[in-house]
C-alpha cells in the first residue's frame, strides 16, 4: 500500500512545486491544477478501495442481501460494456437465459460485473470482442465475461487474485491500475458463497467464470 500511495504523491509534490515557482504562467499553473486534481482522484479511488479491504478483513462489511434478478443485471452491464467499449469499436455480445435469480447484494454484484467488464474493455485490442453470459447450472447461478484480449501468462494466473499483483501485461491498459480489482472481485464472491475462475491464453483472450447459489 505505501508503494502505491508513493507514486502518486511523488507528482503532487513535484507538481505543487512548480506551481508555485514565481516564473510559471497562469496557464501552466492551470495545468498543474488540472494534474494535481487527477491525481488526487487516483489516490481517493485508492483509498477507498483499501478501507473496502481492510473493512472486509474485519468482517466489518455488512451486506444486503436481497433476491436480484441476474438477467436484468448482466444486460445493464452489457449495455455499460457497450458504452466503455465505444470509442475501441469492440463487439460486446450478450447471452442471456430469463429468469435467473439469486440473492445478492445488488451494489456489490454491480461492482463485480463492472471491475470485470472494465478490464475486458481494457485489455481488449480495438475491433476486439467481449462477451457476456448467464444461465443456471446445478442449482447455481453461473455468469462470463470473456473477451478476445491480450491475455494472461500462465505464470501470472495463479496470482491475478492476489492483492497489488500485477501481471506484466503488454498492449493497451498495461501499467495502470493498482492490483486490487481482481481482490475486490474474489472478496465479493466469497462473500456470495461462490467461486470465480479464469481461463486465458495470451495473444487471444481472457474467460471470467463466477459461479454464485440460485435464490
Amino acid at each position: 500500500a505505501s508503494h502505491e500511495l508513493r507514486t502518486p504523491l511523488a507528482v503532487l509534490r513535484g507538481e505543487v512545486e512548480l506551481g508555485l515557482k514565481a516564473e510559471a504562467s497562469p496557464s501552466r499553473c492551470q495545468e498543474v491544477l488540472v494534474s494535481c486534481a487527477t491525481e488526487i482522484e487516483r489516490l481517493s479511488r485508492l483509498v477507498d478501495t483499501l478501507l473496502l479491504l481492510s473493512d472486509a478483513d474485519a468482517e466489518k462489511t455488512a451486506l444486503d442481501f436481497k433476491p436480484v434478478n441476474l438477467t436484468r443485471v448482466m444486460e445493464e452491464m452489457a449495455e455499460q460494456a457497450r458504452i466503455l467499449a465505444g470509442d475501441k469499436g469492440i463487439e460486446v455480445t450478450m447471452v442471456n437465459e430469463q429468469g435467473v435469480t439469486l440473492l445478492a447484494d445488488e451494489m456489490r454484484l454491480r461492482q463485480l460485473l463492472l471491475n470485470l467488464v472494465g478490464n475486458a474493455v481494457k485489455f481488449t485490442p480495438p475491433g476486439g470482442r467481449i462477451s457476456l453470459r448467464c444461465r443456471p447450472v446445478d442449482g447455481q447461478a453461473e455468469f462470463v465475461v470473456s473477451d478476445t484480449g491480450i491475455g494472461i501468462e500462465a505464470k501470472d494466473l495463479p496470482h491475478i487474485f492476489d492483492r497489488f499483483y500485477c501481471a506484466n501485461r503488454g498492449g493497451p491498459g498495461a501499467g495502470s491500475g493498482y492490483g486490487l480489482g481482481l481482490s475486490i472481485c474474489k472478496w465479493i464472491v466469497e462473500s456470495h458463497r461462490g467461486t470465480i475462475d479464469v481461463e486465458s491464453t495470451p495473444g487471444k483472450g481472457s474467460a471470467f467464470t463466477v459461479r454464485l447459489p440460485l435464490a
